[in-house]
């Protein structure tokens, strides 16, 4: 009675008939379902009956289980390489059937347009018509009005990073004639391509702090500015984010110095992921206060150190960069770049380069360097200023200065006049 009871009670689950089973037998998934829906069919009295020939027949059963259990582990491994192999296929066909045409092998060059060089390019924009010239000029007049409440801000030991679309050049220039005409100020501008950190801290030490002398590392320069620096120097950062300040290196020195007492930093920055440039540690040392400025003006000098492939490449970029980098050099390595390209002048279109060794032996005699490793030191901020290069020939360091000889005679007439 207890079994008829337990068994009405109990639904049995139904079998797939052996058609369906030979049609839906492809995933492991229906593998797995198959044996549970095996044993589940068993019937009450066969599952819970303890006679002795139960107990006899399971090593038989046993051993079907286990044929089964093979089977169906070589039938999912089977699935498994069909599906992958029938994936790589629809993902190959998605591909091939989505595939572009052939491309064009017409480039601007082919249009055969006229070149216009820097100046003209300039005249012919200062043609075009400002729109909205008033709501900028009402704008611009409005930060003006602020510049106050910035000193104010300066004076409490902040400092200002201004950010905005637009450039802010003209507003820093406007807040330097206006508020600091009359303290120790400097005004960087960081788009410049070939200025580095070190460049600002000699413009500190040899312009406003009057010491000529040279210091071995930055860390030695900046001590030097804070022993020395008795009154505020306020320092104008057009650009903070240039190209070439965005290293880790340039960065961790600029945040050493704006972390001084006496330095006041006001700087913009115009890229969208600036704020990336500092971490925690290098935030507290510029304690930026963040000022909206925007000025909606064009970026005509942040972007005059770009290419275009509508606008002829000129040499007055490059003399310009020679002249701006020699003015930060010491004595010394002036005249170690002026004997590089005097040599190179002299040696006309058919100059290849001059070895180091040839090169120490020259700057030797002019008394210019006492050792090999003094002479390293300054080509080493040659390269990073991009004024000389250097290759290998035969095992043999050669350096030459890889600017035309008709700039590099300008380069050498303006510098001696």
């Amino acid at each position: 009675y207890q079994r008829r009871v337990r068994g009405t009670m109990e639904s049995p689950i139904k079998s797939p008939s052996p058609e369906k089973l030979k049609r839906e037998i492809s995933t492991p998934y229906l593998l797995r379902r198959l044996k549970q829906t095996k044993y589940a069919h068993t019937m009450p009295s066969e599952r819970f009956d303890a006679s002795d020939s139960s107990s006899s027949s399971s090593s038989s059963s046993d051993a079907d289980t286990s044929d089964e259990e093979e089977l169906s582990v070589g039938q999912r491994k089977r699935v498994i390489e069909e599906e992958a192999k029938e994936d790589k296929e629809n993902i190959e066909s998605y591909f091939h059937s989505r595939r572009g045409g052939n491309t064009s092998n017409k480039t601007l060059h082919d249009l055969q347009l006229e070149e216009l060089d820097h100046n003209k390019t300039m005249k012919l924009l200062s043609k075009v018509k400002i729109q909205y010239a008033q709501e900028k000029a009402a704008l611009f007049g409005e930060h003006c009005q602020h510049f106050v409440e910035w000193m104010m801000y300066l004076q409490d030991g902040f400092n200002l990073c201004l950010y905005g679309v637009g450039s802010k050049r003209n507003l820093l220039i406007t807040f330097a004639r206006k508020q600091l005409k009359h303290r120790l100020h400097l005004v960087v501008n960081g788009y410049f391509p070939n200025l580095t950190s070190r460049d600002v801290l000699n413009s500190i030490t040899r312009d406003l702090l009057e010491y000529e002398g040279t210091f071995r590392t930055a860390h030695d320069q900046i001590v030097y500015i804070r022993e020395h620096a008795h009154d505020p120097i306020y320092i104008l950062f057009n650009n903070i984010d240039g190209s070439n300040l965005r290293t880790e290196k340039a960065q961790q020195i600029l945040s050493s110095l704006a972390s001084l007492k006496k330095i006041r930093m006001v700087a913009t920055v115009d890229h969208i992921n600036s704020p990336l440039l500092w971490d925690e540690d290098r935030g507290q040392h510029f304690n930026w206060l963040w000022i909206d400025c925007t000025t909606f003006d064009a970026y005509e000098n942040e972007t005059s150190t770009e290419s275009s492939l509508m606008i002829k490449q000129t040499g007055a970029l490059a003399l310009s960069s020679m002249n701006h980098v020699l003015r930060s050099l010491t004595p010394n390595a002036q005249g170690i770049f002026r004997l590089l390209a005097n040599f190179q002048l002299e040696c006309g279109d058919d100059f290849q380069g001059i070895t180091f060794q040839d090169f120490y032996l020259k700057c030797r005699e002019k008394f210019l360097v006492n050792s090999d490793a003094t002479l390293r030191t300054q080509l080493t901020e040659f390269r990073d200023h991009h004024l000389i290069k250097s290759r290998s020939a035969d095992g043999t360091e050669v350096l030459h200065i890889p600017v035309d000889l008709k700039i590099l005679r300008q380069f050498l007439e303006g510098s001696q006049g």
